[in-house]
């Protein structure tokens, strides 16, 4: 790079022409930079179309399946039992009592498998702490700090408690931690209790040194470790050391070794297939095993070898949540009446609270044929029957459709505007110098300026508008001849109205008509949304416009990306764009670089030659 001196030889202001020459140098790839400024606002428009239709899509998945467009509702005289209507059928009403609830089956330790504590080894009459042996980790309640006790030579045993009783009240608050000295000079942690009496487990971790000074040994614990080697938990177990081996959960074989941790147990236990869960309860200090389907089943563990299930506080050999212990909770289904507003009862037995009545050829559920569609909940064993009424929901379905009509007009306004923008002459992006002498306000109107008119008759936009208007038009084959079409049950295209662009192809909706339509047939018109055998003119119109709003999403973000990716992902149209005109912004960044050099090299000769013409004229002058 030349040196730059300013004109202290011609007089000139160098730097005030070099800049003026470097705004013509500029001009290309300011012209770039508006370029790609352009191709930015694009894409900005278009994500903004694609929230529009991301809520429209999420409006037509509301309603394109049947059991959301029944046109009933489930209602009880109590929280004791839910209901809820997947189908149509028509109003009714019954009663339900529960005698049982369906209760998963559990084994749960028979009492604590730890032992708790933290004591330490003799301390010397004299420890040194310094550089080398100060530092620790603490883990606290799940809160894990770092700890630097104070350097010092000669601590006492009592001096060392003070220090780390200290250092642990800094870190974690007063009073969370007692730190005691026994008689035999060791130092002993003691958590306080909570309210419900639960002393947090405490945690020491070797750093450089300062643990084993303090004469404790690295990840030595108040209460059982999860994360530490059944090896190195063999001082916490209540029964000792671990033998390797391998026990049974529901016939499923899990091999051990003490070089495992609990949580790898747990964890292989629960990945394994045998349908149900392992965890540690920590309040209680005790391990549950729990079926992860609830009704009439067993939990069965079985010690083939080793000795982890008695070490975990279960009965060696072979046990399961049959056998008349107190730490099991037995299987049940779940047991409850059926009474039709006939008198018929109608007795049901259930592996799960959620019961869903269903036509069957049993000959004691087939009374509850009528019923089939309606769900049941069951929450609580019942004192007294629980009335259940399934009557209409014109509102579901109303309100249902409001959302999807408001959810359209919503994203067709937003496409008919930007259809039918103009672009406004005289407005090009603004440069950085520009910017930098505008109000934020200013910035913000002429940006919008120049947006205008950037989609004017995209060909994505017409498609939106077109395709999404078509199966507005269309007949829904299957349905019922008299509701088969939108404009039959009320919902029909706003008309034109000159000046309005923005309003073309809206939707009204005639509510009191929609209203008689459910009232009439409310199953025909949950079809005439909700049909889907797989033939495309069965086709509900929910279910075509979910299909084509997720193709016109998929068509959005191919070519602007998603909303609040980066602008230069180039596996999007748009983005590709912006990310190859970045590029060659950069490459233009070092041609003005060099063309800047030569300037000042070419203004840097001038002066030297005007410095030494100064001189020669200087020393005429003289001579004269």
């Amino acid at each position: 790079m030349p040196m730059r001196i300013s004109g202290m030889s011609s007089g000139m202001d160098i730097d005030k022409i070099v800049s003026d020459l470097m705004k013509v140098e500029r001009l290309p790839q300011s012209k770039l930079k508006q370029k790609k400024d352009l191709a930015s606002f694009q894409m900005d428009l278009y994500r903004e179309i694609n929230t529009k239709m991301s809520a429209f899509r999420e409006s037509m998945n509301a309603m394109r399946y049947s059991t959301n467009m029944t046109g009933m509702k489930g209602t009880s005289s109590s929280t004791d039992v839910n209901v809820g209507v997947s189908s149509n059928l028509p109003a009714t009403s019954f009663s339900v009592s529960t005698n049982k609830l369906a209760v998963a089956a559990q084994l749960s330790s028979s009492a604590k498998i730890s032992t708790e504590g933290f004591t330490g080894s003799a301390l010397s009459a004299s420890v040194d702490i310094t550089s080398s042996n100060s530092q620790m980790l603490v883990t606290f309640d799940g809160i894990t700090k770092a700890i630097n006790l104070t350097e010092k030579t000669g601590y006492t045993p009592s001096e060392l408690q003070v220090e780390l009783q200290k250092q642990l009240d800094t870190s974690f608050g007063q009073n969370k931690v007692k730190v005691n000295l026994t008689g035999a000079n060791e130092l002993q942690l003691d958590p306080s209790a909570g309210s419900n009496g639960y002393k947090p487990q405490i945690k020491f971790i070797e750093v450089n040194g300062a643990v084993n000074s303090l004469g404790f040994t690295d990840n030595q614990s108040f209460r059982l470790d999860l994360n530490s080697s059944l090896a190195a938990s063999s001082s916490k177990f209540a029964s000792g050391a671990i033998v390797d081996g391998e026990f049974k959960v529901n016939g499923v074989s899990i091999n051990y070794t003490s070089s495992d941790t609990l949580q790898d147990v747990i964890q292989r236990v629960n990945s394994a297939g045998t349908g149900a869960t392992m965890s540690y309860d920590a309040f209680n200090d005790k391990i549950v095993f729990k079926n992860s389907a609830t009704g009439a089943t067993q939990v069965t563990l079985e010690q083939v070898s080793g000795n982890l299930l008695s070490a975990l506080n279960f009965t060696s050999g072979s046990i399961s949540s049959a056998d008349a212990i107190p730490n099991a909770v037995k299987g049940q289904a779940a047991e409850f009446t059926i009474t039709k507003a006939d008198g018929t009862s109608v007795n049901v037995t259930s592996n799960t609270n959620q019961y869903q009545i269903s036509s069957s050829m049993d000959p004691e559920l087939s009374k509850l044929n009528d019923l089939a569609g309606i769900n049941l909940t069951l929450n609580k064993v019942t004192t007294a029957p629980v009335s259940v009424n399934v009557s209409g929901d014109a509102d579901g379905i109303v309100n249902k459709v409001k959302s999807f009509v408001t959810a359209y007009n919503d994203l067709i306004e937003l496409v008919n505007k930007r259809l039918n923008e103009t672009k406004s002459k005289g407005y090009a992006p603004l440069t950085e110098e520009q910017r930098a002498d505008m109000e934020d306000k200013d910035i913000q109107l002429w940006d919008e300026k120049v947006k205008a008119g950037l989609l004017h008759d995209s060909s994505l936009l017409k498609d939106i508008k077109n395709q999404l208007r078509e199966v507005f038009t269309t007949n829904v084959n299957g349905v019922s001849s008299e509701f088969n079409a939108l404009f039959k049950v009320g919902i029909t295209t706003a008309p034109y109205i000159r000046g309005q662009q923005q309003d073309a192809g809206k939707l009204i909706i005639d509510e009191t008509q929609l209203r008689n339509a459910i009232a009439k047939d409310p199953q025909a018109v949950s079809q005439l949304f909700t049909s889907n055998p797989g033939v495309e003119s069965q086709k509900g119109v929910a279910v075509k416009l979910y299909e084509k709003s997720n193709d016109f999403l998929s068509s959005l973000i191919k070519k602007a990306g998603k909303v609040g990716g980066s602008t230069t992902d180039i596996t999007t149209e748009l983005g590709k764009n912006v990310a190859d005109i970045q590029l060659k912004i950069l490459d233009w960044n070092d041609k003005l670089s060099k063309k800047e050099d030569v300037f000042y090299k070419r203004f840097s000769t001038m002066e030297s030659a005007v410095a030494k013409n100064n001189s020669v004229l200087s020393w005429l002058s003289k001579q004269s």
